[in-house]
């Protein structure tokens, strides 16, 4: 089997930087190999697919803001009609395809299509408020919490996975264009960069 390669490959590594006060506040990086699959269901099918998904997932969670954590994995409603598997064992697209109906659902591997960035540091939450158009106040966007934002024009989900750190998952096709952006704006903080192995 092949194996994917970073959106990032193309792009030139750049050593990190100090900010405005020497220091480096926060990391930006590149997760790779990452389960990422969404579920489509069908109209009239709801029912029948999220019973055909507890013994696999679990309750199907109802929020469009807040993951379910099942484990090592994350689900997320990210429409009516549709659902991101995130993490997990790397067998359970092939569960998945086997437990939804055809004519109920479908599965479909995202891990070639988007790109998982990642932005970490104490000064996290103030970079991301200068970049997104969301309230990211703890009170409101807690841990496992998640909206689909855009980073200078370009839509992506804005997921928190811990006290300050965030993870984006952009368009594999604009990775390199946001993770260009990344950069930029973090100069006045300072950063560390974390790039997959095959970059380094």
């Amino acid at each position: 089997m092949f194996k994917s390669r970073s959106a990032l490959a193309s792009y030139r590594v750049l050593p990190g930087v100090d900010g405005a006060d020497g220091s480096r506040a926060l990391k930006l990086g590149e997760i790779a190999g990452t389960t990422l699959i969404q579920i489509g269901v069908y109209p009239g099918a709801a029912a029948a697919v999220a019973a055909a998904l507890v013994p696999i997932l679990g309750e199907l969670p109802d929020s469009s803001v807040a993951a379910a954590r099942r484990g090592d994995r994350l689900i997320m409603r990210i429409a009516a009609d549709q659902y991101w598997v995130v993490g997990g064992e790397s067998g359970v697209e092939a569960r998945l395809r086997e437990a939804i109906p055809a004519a109920a659902g479908s599965v479909t591997s995202l891990e070639g299509a988007r790109a998982r960035l990642f932005i970490e540091g104490l000064a996290a939450r103030t970079f991301l408020s200068r970049l997104i158009a969301v309230d990211l106040h703890p009170s409101v966007f807690p841990i496992d919490g998640f909206a689909q934002t855009g980073i200078h024009h370009i839509g992506g989900l804005l997921l928190r996975v811990g006290d300050d750190r965030y993870e984006f998952f952009a368009l594999r096709t604009f990775a390199a264009f946001i993770w260009g952006v990344l950069l930029d704006a973090a100069h006045p903080f300072g950063y560390d960069t974390v790039l997959p192995e095959s970059m380094k």
